[in-house]
């Protein structure tokens, strides 16, 4: 039972590190022609609902964050502003939804950094291995003016972000040996996401890095095809890798933020004191993300590790060899997201 109770916990991993691109509905098919609300000066809010897209189900921490927003919002409002929440990538897939808001076909969309690159090229910033290594330290990045900078690109394109929470940091599971240097990692058969960064990081440290899409990663474990993989604890156990592999290193050697996003088109038609209001309240709904998806991770990890796999949680020593040899890959980035972004992210950092 108890096992049970815990993969439903965890089943939003299935799409949470994929580009989620998965479900093909158009997000302009969601009506957004609704007439706005518009304040009565006194504080008083006529009727508004506001379409929120998620990639993930109503099991999830995105979802769960939305609804305590959708709630927060109808309490404050004595149920005048309303969020209509669509799961499931009912409004499409990351792309998609990032597309649909950009363009003010969607209100606002709850999306992870996988797509943001594709609208704001200097976004992979975050793409840096070992930029933070937990949630801690990525909390005091996003908080910071790096979080403040990003958001202005964003909102240049015009995506405005009213808060950034988790979505979760990747690790490294395998079948035929601990990983606890770079060293390690050498001959190691890793399946890699469509990354370049990431595919080219393990090709550094002398792994048969094979990039292959999510749907794939089951059957290559299970059959040998691969050795290895790269997803998030949560995406791990969840999807069932962990049978086929003996030996997980919590390397979290690359973080995924999730943005609060709402298009600017919606925004400048809304009045300042709903501006003002859900700003606030988005805040606190990201808080409710944040935690829900900490305590996801720490489960899946604990469930893995109950099941006979051997966990490594590499110390500061460790983790700082790893991070050595990703310099080269800053170097990919700074092509990209220039020097200046890159050396302000980086000393944010601590890097």
């Amino acid at each position: 039972m108890k096992k049970f109770l815990t993969i439903l916990t965890v089943l939003l991993a299935l799409t949470i590190f994929t580009a989620c691109g998965g479900k093909e509905e158009a997000a302009s098919d969601v009506d957004t022609t609704d007439d706005q609300a518009t304040s009565q000066g006194d504080g008083s809010y006529e009727e508004m609902e506001l379409k929120v897209g998620i990639v993930v189900g109503d099991w999830s921490p995105h979802y769960e964050a939305a609804k305590a927003w959708a709630d927060e919002l109808e309490a404050k409002t004595d149920g005048k502003i309303s969020l209509a929440i669509f799961p499931d990538g009912q409004v499409g897939g990351e792309r998609e939804m990032m597309e649909a808001v950009q363009n003010g076909t969607l209100d606002i969309g709850l999306l992870s950094s996988v797509v943001y690159a594709n609208f704001e090229p200097k976004m992979a910033v975050l793409d840096i291995p070992y930029l933070v290594s937990t949630f801690d330290e990525a909390e005091a990045l996003m908080d910071s003016e790096v979080g403040e900078k990003l958001n202005e690109l964003m909102l240049d394109k015009g995506i405005r972000n009213l808060a950034w929470a988790h979505n979760d940091f990747r690790v490294i599971s395998n079948n035929q040996k601990p990983i606890e240097s770079p060293d390690d990692l050498a001959g190691i058969k890793m399946r890699v996401p469509e990354s370049k960064i990431l595919a080219d990081w393990f090709q550094k440290q002398d792994s048969l890095a094979t990039p292959m899409p999510f749907p794939d990663i089951y059957t290559a474990l299970q059959q040998g095809v691969v050795d290895g993989q790269d997803n998030g604890p949560i995406l791990t156990f969840a999807a069932n890798f962990y049978e086929h592999q003996e030996y997980l290193t919590i390397s979290n050697h690359q973080y995924s933020p999730v943005g609060f996003f709402i298009s600017d088109k919606v925004w400048q038609t809304l009045p300042e004191n709903v501006q003002d209001l859900l700003a606030e309240t988005a805040l606190t709904a990201a808080e409710v993300e944040k935690e829900a998806i900490r305590n996801m991770n720490d489960n899946a990890i604990k469930s893995m590790e109950e099941s006979g796999v051997e966990v490594f949680y590499p110390e500061e020593e460790d983790l700082n060899k790893f991070k050595e040899t990703t310099d080269p890959l800053i170097e990919q980035v700074r092509e990209i997201a220039g020097d200046e972004l890159t050396d302000f992210v980086l000393e944010k950092a601590g890097y």
